[in-house]
This record gives C-alpha cells, structure tokens and sequence, in this order.
C-alpha cells in the first residue's frame, strides 16, 4: 500500500473517530445510561448457556429414569438450540457490520494482506 493510500485512510479514520465522538459528547446528556456492549454479550452467551445446561441436565434426568417427561426434554432441547442458532446469527450479522465499517474494513484488509 502506497504512502498516500495509508495516510488517506488514517485521515478518513481520524475524521470519523471526531465526528462519533462530538455525537457522543452531545447525545450524552440525553440518552439515559447504556450498558457496556461486552456486559450484554457476556449474559446472552451466559443464557445460552444456561438454556444449553438446563437440556443436558433434563436429558440425563430422563435417561436414569426419573420423573421427567419426554415432552419437557424435547422442549427443552429446542429452546437450547434455537437460542444457540439465534446467537450464531446475531455473532454473524455482527461480524458482517464490523467488515462494512469503514475504520473496521481497514483492520480486516490489513490483517488479510498483509
């Protein structure tokens, strides 16, 4: 990549980085308070999980022959599944929308080539 071409793209990142953080300055005394991405991440993948336990566990409970109908293990084990498949998506819809940005789209091309 030539001189120009990176010191185009540090410009173009360095004016974008201004304008989400004057945007921010300003939409902060309105918004009310936000939760740190990170935080709402880790309890969806912590539900996931828990609805992923709570099959295995209802699975097994069934197969030593406790008092566990079928329906509820088959119930359960969709809600796992379907949580899980729904997480998938949304890691996959995320991951697309990192490699649209522009500031993103750079990382992504320079870790590709180099």
């Amino acid at each position: 990549m030539s001189d120009f071409r990176i010191e185009q793209a540090l410009a173009e990142m360095r004016s974008i980085g201004g304008q989400q953080q004057s945007a921010a300055a300003t939409n902060k005394q309105d918004a009310p308070p936000v939760e740190e991405f990170s935080s709402l991440l880790r309890q969806a993948v912590e539900h996931v999980n828990d609805r992923q336990v709570d099959s295995t566990d209802l699975k097994d409970a069934y197969m030593r022959g406790e008092d566990v109908q079928l329906t509820d293990v088959m119930i359960s084990s969709q809600k796992a599944q379907l949580s899980f498949e729904a997480m998938k998506e949304v890691r996959n819809r995320f991951l697309e929308a990192m490699k649209k940005s522009p500031i993103c789209k750079y990382r992504f091309v320079r870790v590709r080539h180099g």
